[in-house]
Parts: C-alpha cells; sequence; structure tokens
C-alpha cells in the first residue's frame, strides 16, 4: 500500500510542527514547589499601596557582595530619601548600562514589585525601563517587559510593576525564577534603590 502526499499537506505538517516548537520554546522551566517565605512589611503604605512587601535579594544595595550583574552601573553613596530602608548606598546605571538581578522565585500569585528611582542625567523626562528575564524549556533566555518609571532628579516610588502576570505561569501553584533588569532610556542616568516584591501574603 502506497500513501500520496501532496505539497501542500507536506507544507502544513512542517508549519504544524514549527508552531509547536516556538510554542514549546516560549514555555518557562517551571515547577511545582512553592517559593521560600521571607519577612513581608507594608513598605509603600505612606504612598496607599496596602501591599505587604519583601526586599529582593541584595535589593538595598548595602552588602559589598549584593548579588546583581551590572554593566556600565555601580553601586555609590547615598539612600532613597524615604528611608523604607535604612542604609547609605543605591545603585546608579548608567547610559546604556544594566542592572539584573538575582535569580527570585515567584509564582501567578505574585502580582508585583516596586522599587525607588531618581534620574541623574538626560533628557527631562526620560524613562527607565523594568523587565523580567526567565529562562524557557528550549533553554532560551527571554527578556519580558514589566514597566517604566520617568524621569525625575528626586526619589521617588516607581509605579506598581506586574510581576507574576508577566509571565507564562498558567497553572496554579506553579512556580518560575527570573532576574529583574533595570535598563536607562538611551544618554540617560539612573538611580535605583530599595527594590521590594509582593508575594501576596496577606
Amino acid at each position: 500500500m502506497s500513501f500520496n502526499v501532496s505539497g501542500s499537506q507536506v507544507s502544513r505538517m512542517l508549519a504544524a510542527l514549527i508552531g509547536s516548537a516556538l510554542l514549546i520554546g516560549a514555555i518557562p522551566v517551571v515547577a511545582d514547589a512553592a517559593c521560600p517565605t521571607s519577612p513581608t512589611v507594608s513598605s509603600f503604605a505612606q504612598f496607599g499601596d496596602g501591599a505587604a512587601y519583601s526586599l529582593a535579594p541584595g535589593g538595598s544595595f548595602e552588602s559589598p557582595n549584593v548579588g546583581w550583574s551590572f554593566s556600565n552601573a555601580s553601586v555609590i553613596d547615598g539612600n532613597e530619601s524615604f528611608n523604607l530602608v535604612a542604609g547609605s548606598h543605591s545603585l546608579a546605571i548608567g547610559p546604556n548600562g544594566v542592572a539584573v538581578s538575582p535569580w527570585i522565585c515567584i509564582s501567578s500569585e505574585y502580582p508585583s514589585f516596586r522599587f525607588f528611582a531618581r534620574q541623574l542625567s538626560g533628557a527631562t523626562n526620560a524613562s527607565l525601563g523594568a523587565s523580567l528575564q526567565w529562562i524557557t524549556l528550549l533553554g532560551l533566555s527571554v527578556d519580558t517587559a514589566a514597566g517604566s518609571v520617568r524621569g525625575g532628579s528626586s526619589w521617588a516610588p516607581s509605579p506598581v510593576m506586574k510581576l507574576g502576570s508577566s509571565v507564562p505561569l498558567w497553572l496554579p501553584g506553579s512556580t518560575l525564577y527570573v532576574r529583574l533588569s533595570f535598563r536607562p532610556a538611551a544618554d540617560s542616568a539612573w538611580a535605583i534603590d530599595d527594590v521590594f516584591i509582593d508575594p501576596y501574603r496577606r
């Protein structure tokens, strides 16, 4: 018995296979184990945000080895002015620089993260972009936008940045390791401090 397959059928099968491969490539490496717990506090209550937040690993930039990766960025003197975490340092990110946090465990129940920022130089109303980096099943690194901050020379809290809903965590209870990435717009420099994550524990 012989089978005849037309060219159009072959094309459709190849397209389906490629589509499946691309879909698998966009699926993150997830796990079912719960993320470790850490102390929470209503860090942004004075700004009308009653959510309970945990300080991100190294997020105060007070330790000599904060565990972050820097490119054209460095820890400098000067704490954010609201002093949510007592200290004397923050992180400066220069033009075309980037700062990336250590890997952080999140789940779909982790709604957001926030931080403090101020613009150090550059055009008025320049922006600082925040994104999430994660790894797919095929080992590909993906960078997903989470939000941005507009320029201001004084320390100010960032808007609420999306966390768990920014990545494809569809199954309840599944977890994913992500890194927070901060990158200024071209020709601008920024300082950030006191990066907090909301693990949604009320």
